[in-house]
């Protein structure tokens, strides 16, 4: 059974991406924020998806956090989920900036999120593919 670590503050968010996960069958584990995903990921380092938000602790700490894991060696699927992903212009900068910061995959805008919609938006790590799961 695959499995999917949830790093994220906001329980809405977090709460559509576990339904998200549920409805295929794939289980899923929430951490809180970026120090407890960390945690997380060391004591059970067979998540075949992290998705992480970026602001946390501080505005930064889910990007520090995704580019700890991706120098750590882990060899699975990284998603960022991120209110900055609706601006326009970032996407484009993230889809090339991120899959060299912190091996990023895949790009979820929060807007569609909020009503419960997962919108996977590759990088150019996946461009072609039309989601990991």
């Amino acid at each position: 059974m695959k499995k999917v670590l949830i790093v994220d503050d906001n329980d809405r968010y977090a709460n559509h991406l576990k339904v998200y996960f549920d409805q295929k069958n794939i289980k899923s584990d929430r951490a809180y924020d970026a120090k407890q995903g960390w945690d997380m990921f060391q004591k059970s380092n067979d998540y075949d998806m992290i998705v992480s938000d970026v602001t946390m602790e501080t505005q930064t700490s889910g990007l520090w956090m995704m580019r700890r894991i991706y120098q750590s060696g882990y060899k699975g699927v990284m998603v960022i989920a991120s209110t900055g992903f609706d601006v326009w212009g970032v996407m484009p900068f993230s889809s090339y900036f991120l899959t060299w910061f912190c091996g990023l995959h895949w790009m979820i805008p929060k807007v569609p999120l909020k009503q419960g919609t997962v919108e996977w938006v590759p990088t150019i790590l996946s461009k072609g593919k039309t989601n990991p799961f």
